[in-house]
């Protein structure tokens, strides 16, 4: 049963309200079906588990991962003897605040709760919250997070017995209270779309001590993304090695998300491993609008928000054979700044204030700006040079 309890709230936050994969501003409602499957651990008996789901999923995140979500999902067992009809929700958010220099530090958190009635009645509840620091360079980014919970769960088990010449209902209630404390890291390297790095992690809890260290391997393309993982644990029940597959794919206002794998164990509800899981999910948004999608003519795109303005990613696909191109604006002092060549593009992160600002580029030492470039204007120079926009924390 508690393998059950993992496997739904995996599909409840897999791949879409942390910091990866979506970077982009988001907000909306979506309705979503699919289906689960669930393989129960080695020393339980049982055969595997098919369930029909369908659910509430809701955000409305910034592009620099401050907001809030919540689901609801509704299970339908395939087979009354192997599983048992199940709700699970969830409630969570974060706030970020940027420091500069490509640091920021912020505060998650999130309340969830599992109930099933057969074969035996389950529920499980809890609150957890996190402080994190991240950085995010050109090459490496990290995230070291403290996290702590509560929770607190309740079985009930009725059973018939026979006392003398009458069948008699036995029901035993068991309840347990449930924290964690520990903390987690991550390191990643890469360029462009693929990033691949460590993560590793200690917890303490009701249950035990709760260790585990890991691969990572992160592909985005667009506002969709994979996540690959694999983790070596130490549990109070002895070793146990996990990994599995997470996706998010959007496409006009449908969506599909997805687990595939073997679920990690939860120091904080106390839940095993099965020997797998998987599920997926197709999403139709009824209200409200997915991630914003970049003119593929802009030159800049904001990464993260700030009170004093935002993190920047300005970049231009320069003429063929260009061996230096450089940006400069009144953000830069016109002082040139070198970009670097990724897939095509040249590219490189700024911190921008607020405010309405113009730039360019030089390839090779000339003046360029790309024919297409929206919102051109013509300086005291007789260049044309770019407009940028940038709001602070809060804008739109």
């Amino acid at each position: 049963m508690r393998t059950m309890t993992g496997a739904a709230m995996f599909l409840l936050t897999c791949a879409g309200t942390g910091d990866r994969p979506l970077r982009a501003q988001t907000a909306d409602l979506s309705v979503e079906v699919g289906g689960s499957r669930v393989v129960p651990p080695a020393e339980v008996e049982g055969d595997a588990a098919g369930f029909l789901v369908a659910g509430l999923r809701g955000s409305r995140y910034t592009a620099g991962g401050s907001g809030g979500h919540a689901s609801l999902l509704l299970g339908r067992a395939l087979d009354a003897a192997t599983g048992g009809d199940f709700v699970s929700g969830e409630v969570g958010g974060a706030a970020w605040r940027r420091l500069g220099g490509g640091w920021s530090t912020g505060l998650e958190g999130r309340a969830f709760g599992f109930g099933v009635r057969d074969p035996f009645a389950y529920a499980a509840g809890a609150v957890e919250g996190s402080a994190v620091l991240r950085y995010r360079g050109s090459v490496l980014s990290g995230r070291l997070a403290g996290t702590g919970g509560v929770g607190r769960s309740r079985v009930t088990i009725s059973t018939e017995v026979q006392r003398m010449r009458r069948r008699a209902l036995v029901v035993e209630v068991l309840e347990d209270d449930l924290w964690r404390w520990g903390g987690t890291a991550e390191l990643l390297a890469g360029r462009g779309a693929v990033a691949a790095g460590v993560a590793g992690g200690a917890h303490r809890s009701a249950g035990g001590t709760y260790r585990s260290a890991g691969l990572r391997l992160v592909v985005g393309a667009g506002h969709g993304a994979l996540e690959a993982r694999l983790d070596a644990w130490r549990t109070p029940d002895g070793n146990e090695t996990t990994g599995g597959i997470a996706f998010y794919v959007p496409w006009g206002g449908w969506s599909a998300r997805g687990v595939v794998g073997r679920p990690e164990p939860d120091p904080l509800l106390l839940a095993e491993p099965g020997r797998g899981a998987g599920g997926v999910l197709l999403g139709r948004r009824i209200v409200g609008r997915g991630p914003t999608e970049a003119d593929p003519s802009a030159l800049y795109e904001v990464r993260d928000d700030s009170p004093a303005g935002a993190r920047v990613r300005i970049h231009v696909e320069a003429p063929p054979g260009a061996e230096r191109v450089q940006v400069l604006g009144d953000f830069t002092v016109w002082e040139p700044v070198s970009m670097q060549a990724r897939g095509g593009l040249w590219t490189v992160d700024l911190d921008v204030p607020a405010g309405t600002h113009h730039f360019g580029f030089l390839v090779d030492g000339a003046w360029y700006l790309p024919d297409d470039a929206p919102d051109a204007v013509p300086d005291e120079w007789g260049r044309r040079s770019a407009t940028m926009v940038v709001e602070g924390e809060g804008g739109s």
